[in-house]
């Protein structure tokens, strides 16, 4: 009986053992199950946190993204005006280099006229001095 005493003793101790092995691992867990949901507090924190910058930076990016349409739709229209302008310049040098050939033109012919407008004075030089020469013999003629 003693001895039976003894082994029920003995498995006493060793389930005490064994319950007290329990409680720290119970123990354990619940100090491992606060630091887990601490780290999962501060993991969902962290998560609305970058929710919230992801947001932000979609917004951002939008109004960027709109931005640079404008810009690529003001760009179009400076090269389309600048195009225009090229265009207008390119017909306006047209027409200057045709005045100014014509300009030539008239100057070249304004010269010959001149020319000719000095030959004929003296010719008409030639002419009043012969006539008067004739005029003179004339009149020495008629003496």
């Amino acid at each position: 009986m003693q001895e039976e005493l003894d082994n029920v003793v003995c498995e006493c101790n060793k389930k005490e053992d064994e319950i007290q092995d329990l409680k720290s691992q119970v123990k354990n867990f619940e100090e491992d199950c606060v630091r887990q949901q601490r780290t999962i507090n501060l993991q969902q924190s962290q998560t609305e946190k970058y929710k919230t910058l992801f947001e932000e930076a979609n917004k951002k990016c939008v109004g960027l993204q709109q931005q640079l349409s404008s810009v690529e739709r003001e760009l179009e229209n400076k090269r389309r005006l600048q195009k225009q302008a090229a265009t207008s310049q390119s017909a306006t040098e047209v027409r200057l280099n045709r005045a100014l050939e014509e300009a030539e033109k008239y100057k070249l012919e304004l010269s010959k006229l001149r020319q000719n407008n000095k030959m004929h004075i003296e010719a008409a030089k030639m002419l009043s001095f012969t006539e008067e020469e004739f005029m003179k013999a004339l009149e020495w003629g008629n003496s």
